[in-house]
C-alpha cells in the first residue's frame, strides 16, 4: 500500500480564509471609486439650468454591499436624460447617464479585474 503526504495544506486553507475575507472589501472599495468616477463623469454631462441635477448626479449613493447607484430622484431627470430634441443652452445634453457609463464600461470592468488580481497577487 502507497502513502500519499501533501504538505502545505493548512497554509494554503489559511490563505484561502484570508482571500475570502479580503476579496469583498477590495471589490467593494473598486466600485465605491467608479461610482464616485461615473457620477463626477454624469454631472458633467448632464445639463444645468439651477445646478440641482448635476449636483445629485455628483453624489452616487450606496445601496447596498456591492451595490451603488448613480442618478438623481428630481422630477425631470427622465425627461431631460431622454430629452434629445431640447436645446440645451448651458451645456451637457440628453443620455448624461448612459453616455459616460457607455465610454468607460470597459475602462471599469478592468479597473475591478486589476483591483482583484492585486488583491491575488496574480
Amino acid at each position: 500500500m502507497s502513502n500519499l503526504e501533501i504538505e502545505g495544506l493548512d497554509k494554503l486553507l489559511k490563505n484561502l480564509n484570508k482571500l475570502a475575507k479580503e476579496i469583498p472589501d477590495v471589490a467593494e472599495e473598486e466600485l465605491a471609486d467608479i461610482a464616485l468616477d461615473l457620477g463626477s463623469k454624469c454631472s458633467k454631462a448632464a445639463p444645468v439650468e439651477s445646478g440641482d441635477l448635476r449636483g445629485e448626479l455628483a453624489k452616487p449613493r450606496r445601496k447596498g454591499p456591492m451595490s451603488w447607484q448613480v442618478g438623481s430622484s428630481l422630477p425631470y431627470t427622465r425627461r431631460q436624460h431622454e430629452g434629445t430634441h431640447f436645446n440645451f443652452k448651458r451645456g451637457g445634453g440628453a443620455k448624461f447617464l448612459e453616455r459616460p457609463f457607455r465610454e468607460n464600461q470597459a475602462v471599469y470592468i478592468k479597473q475591478i479585474q486589476d483591483a482583484l488580481k492585486g488583491a491575488l497577487n496574480v
